[in-house]
């Protein structure tokens, strides 16, 4: 369990006698983060014990038990209701304390729901056997989101990839255009070049063109796409990590970006208007994650957000940012970590090193939308573009 070392650490500097997570068939991604592995087909409830001091303790069910034989985790096992409720009445003595603060993946009011895995039921049976439950939201992230160095060299593998693919995309749509291309072929250029490039990918990626590109999910199937006109905005979104054996010593970090391109002639007064205005916003969101640092503070995520949305809004589009300005990066490209969110919740939890981020503002008008998406790391010297920024409209000539 290479994680106990840090989440200990955390919790002895904020008062938490323990991190108590709780899986039941696989509802928790939280839970296996911190146990380190996956195990298949576990079909009951089981929890997991961090004290703030001494060794981790696991409880399962006795059908289950078979599974953990190689744990890290000493392993107890449960029968009925009430020997799994005795059972977590031993995990909250391994404490120490007879009223323990614990830190579980609960969110007050469901601000954050990356962070409110455990039902509400399951936070009523802990607080009833005396414990005093807060969010295990910062707790998680400072154990289970940081990058290690080979996790940050397999996240820079896949943004120079992906960075160049979607500049390779953009010049196979321009040269491919009188053929009747449409976004969806567009698409499957894409994943073949992930395959040729040793990247692989969940789903995606978004091929948006004109009107589509104002749907920020927007993705394309064989039936519906449109096809590609010799004059039009093209919106490409697309994310993966790099593809590892099975004997890779941690998992990849995924990359996340997105362009947007004007094929054929110039592109207009209000798409560059729009362009700018967007981009300004990613800039002085990074700006300002920059100059906190350098201070000596260590902002929250809802913070940054609210850093694009003002300039946004200052620019006359702030209805037509409809979405958060960013999302934690890890192995999941959107992954457990802080968001830079004062939009769909106000994340407060904090941009601390060792974390990855994506900075995406975005305008969706009715005929064309903008999102111009980086991704940043936050190093020992600051945050970091991991990647290249676009800074002009891409030109695809036809």
């Amino acid at each position: 369990m290479k994680h106990i070392a840090s989440a200990q650490g955390y919790m002895l500097g904020h008062g938490i006698d323990g991190w108590l997570t709780r899986d039941y068939r696989y509802t928790n991604p939280v839970f296996w983060q911190a146990y380190g592995t996956s195990v298949q087909n576990v079909t009951r409830p089981v929890w997991l014990m961090m004290p703030a001091q001494g060794d981790a303790l696991l409880l399962a069910h006795e059908v289950d038990t078979g599974r953990f034989v190689d744990s890290p985790a000493t392993v107890t096992g449960y029968s009925s209701r009430d020997s799994m409720i005795e059972g977590v009445k031993g995990l909250l003595a391994a404490t120490g304390s007879d009223r323990p603060t614990l830190a579980m993946e609960y969110s007050e009011l469901y601000q954050l729901p990356r962070v409110g895995r455990v039902d509400a039921g399951t936070i009523e049976l802990v607080r009833s056997l005396g414990a005093t439950v807060v969010s295990s939201g910062d707790l998680m992230q400072h154990a289970t989101e940081r990058w290690s160095e080979y996790q940050l060299g397999t996240h820079r593998f896949a943004v120079e990839r992906l960075t160049r693919i979607v500049k390779e995309a953009f010049t196979f749509a321009g040269e491919n255009v009188r053929w009747a291309l449409t976004e969806h072929d567009i698409a499957e250029h894409i994943r073949g070049r992930f395959d040729r490039l040793g990247l692989e990918y969940e789903d995606g990626p978004v091929v948006a063109f004109n009107e589509h590109s104002a749907d920020p999910h927007y993705e394309p199937v064989p039936d519906g796409s449109a096809v590609i006109r010799r004059d039009g905005w093209l919106l490409i979104d697309l994310w993966g990590r790099q593809r590892q054996g099975a004997d890779s010593p941690e998992p990849a970090i995924s990359g996340d970006i997105t362009w947007v391109a004007k094929f054929g002639g110039p592109p207009t007064e209000r798409q560059q208007t729009v362009f700018n205005a967007v981009r300004q916003a990613r800039d002085a969101a990074f700006e300002f994650l920059e100059s906190e640092t350098f201070a000596g503070n260590v902002p929250q995520g809802w913070q940054v957000d609210r850093v694009a949305r003002d300039v946004i809004t200052g620019a006359g589009f702030g209805d037509h940012f409809v979405h958060r300005l960013g999302h934690s990066l890890g192995h999941e490209v959107h992954s457990n970590g802080v968001n830079l969110d004062d939009w769909e919740t106000h994340d407060t939890r904090q941009v601390i090193e060792g974390v990855g981020v994506t900075i995406e503002p975005g305008i969706y008008l009715p005929d064309f939308g903008v999102r111009l998406e980086m991704d940043v790391y936050m190093g020992p010297d600051g945050p970091e573009v991991t990647g290249e920024r676009q800074d002009e409209i891409y030109r695809v000539e036809t």
